[in-house]
């Protein structure tokens, strides 16, 4: 049950909450063709950010999720001339110079990386900054992902959950999984 519920909640929302100004923007540097970073701490939608502009555009790309794919060898092997690629969680690459000249020379590209993160290969890039979320935001995320799933949760289970979040700092990801059961 746990595993259904988690699946339906971090499926891809039909809107990001409190981030529709770096999703508007996100969506026209892709339309331009022009590569960003997109920074935030765990569980402030990064991941679902670029997900999302993605989905409103038919720019050609490639997603790296870097948590699977560490090595240059990997990232080189999913490379895919003329698309845009998108390195998910660029923070926890084995970076080395090899793999610092491979993403630096890709013309076009999105990365995701965690607050404090500094990389040569991206630093010239635009940034789109993720703040954590306040509890009240996460509160009304949890809502609206409990409602579009179809889901029986009581307020006081989303608040608990919407603290947990808060506590974690500003995590909308620890919350979900509370709401599923996992914490």
């Amino acid at each position: 049950m746990a595993q259904n519920t988690l699946k339906t909640l971090t499926s891809l929302p039909r809107r990001l909450l409190f981030r529709e100004r770096q999703l508007e923007e996100a969506v026209k540097l892709i339309e331009r063709r022009e590569s960003f970073v997109v920074m935030g701490p765990f569980g402030t939608g990064k991941t679902t950010l670029v997900r999302m502009a993605l989905s409103r555009t038919t720019v050609p790309h490639v997603f790296v999720e870097c948590m699977n794919c560490r090595t240059y060898t990997c990232i080189k092997r999913r490379l895919d001339p003329g698309r845009l690629v998108v390195l998910d969680d660029y923070s926890l690459v084995r970076r080395t110079p090899e793999l610092a000249f491979l993403v630096s020379s890709l013309p076009f590209k999105i990365a995701t990386v965690n607050t404090g993160f500094t990389a040569e290969e991206l630093g010239k890039l635009r940034v789109i900054e993720m703040p954590p979320y306040t509890k009240q935001e996460i509160f009304e995320i949890l809502v609206e992902r409990v409602v579009e799933a179809n889901l029986r949760v009581e307020d006081r289970e989303i608040e608990k959950c919407a603290e947990k979040g808060r506590m974690a700092g500003g995590n909308v990801r620890v919350a979900l999984l509370c709401l599923a059961g996992y914490l």
